[in-house]
């Protein structure tokens, strides 16, 4: 029997203790809305700044509700946009300095959950993509540089064994980990570090300086919205999702003709971007885009659970590893992450209203949401470090298009996408549909 409606396989494997409602008024220096990875880094980096910080959370449901609860478990060194768009963009030297900072995020990362959430079991085996037909392979040779590393078939094959797979490229900058231990790990340190943490607590904007929280009023000289994709802002970013499935626990058996003993992450190099992992039971976790994107950016609990996209992930998970062909698929779940027009995050802190916002992780938002939430507490403290000049550092990207024409050409960009994948598996050649669309694309 599958679990409730929309449970994520990690929000299932965890005791999770309830914190309190908020019951009172309060008088704090930092109030933070939402209760995800966004919020909580934020607060952890603000308290390690300045302890004598008085930090107050709210988050209207139960922490990680939303995309960091429901996420693939990646720790990666990836940025939304490509490096070479980047580097169009930026230049190489703004490029490298965002990736330094994503690598060394991966590490505090994995040195935090060691020492205060070992069940989150960080596993820093890298990741590998790889190629099914010579386009893909294509692809991947024009991404091999310094970081990620050719695998001829053979040497593919040593580290997994994926049918079909005919060669890959490998970077040591990733890692897994279970989101929902980890979040509850941060949350535990947090509330013994003194920052109050309010869960079934609704917070809105009243007035510069206040929240209303139900009917108690919160003042803080200092707020910031970590809602993400649930800011609500259809022109600045719009909701996409990303599905997931899981099987249940995997035999030895079955590992040890697999591999991926070191859990490195993994994906397909297809347009339709995928991901999948080992997690620390032996399960096999994948994940996907594919889903519609909803009228007027209104998120929707249906494409969360479109049961088409559940369904071709499974398929796609059997056609990788045939060997699952009669094994139990036990979750499967989504939620949406935020994305603004040129695919780039942001985080934004505004001194004289003292309010900030961060998000835009464009589905990269495990190691994002920590480099993010790192910068902003820079910008509240005021700190000298050269974590404030990043790109994504107080920045707006160019709205989205208004409707109906943004509904049209997202979802025929997302069909597109899946032709592109369709047009090369028969063709083994680069996508012709895909020359048309990346442009649009702007990543």
């Amino acid at each position: 029997m599958l679990p409730e409606r929309n449970l994520s396989l990690w929000a299932d494997s965890v005791n999770r203790t309830r914190s309190e409602t908020l019951n009172k008024n309060l008088d704090i220096d930092v109030a933070i809305i939402g209760g995800g990875f966004s919020g909580l880094w934020s607060a952890f980096h603000l308290i390690s700044g300045d302890p004598t910080l008085k930090i107050a959370l709210f988050e209207a449901h139960h922490i990680g509700f939303g995309a960091s609860g429901r996420n693939g478990g990646w720790l990666s060194a990836d940025y939304p946009v490509s490096r070479n768009t980047l580097i169009k963009r930026i230049g190489e030297e703004g490029t490298d300095s965002i990736f330094t900072a994503l690598k060394s995020s991966i590490d505090e990362v994995g040195n935090f959950a060691r020492d205060f959430a070992p069940t989150a079991s960080f596993t820093k085996g890298g990741s590998i993509s790889f190629a099914r037909n010579s386009a893909q392979a294509i692809r991947l040779r024009n991404s091999v540089d310094e970081d990620h590393h050719w695998l001829s078939n053979s040497e593919l094959t040593e580290k997994i064994l994926i049918a079909d797979s005919i060669c890959g490229v490998h970077t040591k900058s990733s890692a897994v980990v279970n989101p929902m231990e980890l979040l509850l790990g941060l949350a535990k340190y947090l509330t013994k570090k003194g920052v109050a943490i309010y869960e079934n607590s609704a917070a809105t904007i009243a007035e510069t300086g206040r929240l209303l929280v139900g009917s108690y009023f919160v003042t803080a000289p200092r707020i910031i919205n970590a809602v993400e994709a649930f800011r609500s802002a259809p022109r600045e970013q719009i909701p996409l999702y990303s599905l997931m499935v899981a099987t249940e626990p995997l035999t030895s058996q079955f590992w040890s003709e697999v591999g991926n003993f070191e859990r490195a992450t993994f994906a397909e190099g297809s347009h339709l971007i995928n991901y999948a992992q080992r997690t620390s039971d032996n399960r096999l976790a994948i994940g996907g885009r594919g889903a519609r994107y909803p009228f007027a950016s209104k998120r929707s609990t249906n494409i969360e659970n479109s049961a088409k996209t559940h369904e071709a992930l499974r398929a796609l998970a059997k056609s990788w590893f045939p060997q699952l062909s009669k094994v139990r698929f036990t979750h499967a779940w989504g939620g949406a992450i935020a994305i603004t027009r040129d695919w780039e995050p942001y985080l934004r802190w505004d001194k004289n209203r003292g309010y900030g916002e961060l998000g835009g992780y464009a589905g990269d938002g495990m190691t994002m949401s920590y480099l993010a939430g790192k910068a902003m507490a820079a910008e509240i403290l005021d700190n000298t470090s050269s974590i404030r000049a990043l790109r994504f550092v107080n920045r707006r990207s160019r709205n989205w298009e208004f409707e109906p024409l943004r509904f049209a050409a997202i979802n025929s960009l997302i069909k597109l996408t899946d032709l592109s994948d369709a047009e090369e598996r028969l063709t083994r050649k680069p996508s012709l549909i895909n020359r048309i669309i990346e442009p649009l694309i702007l990543r």
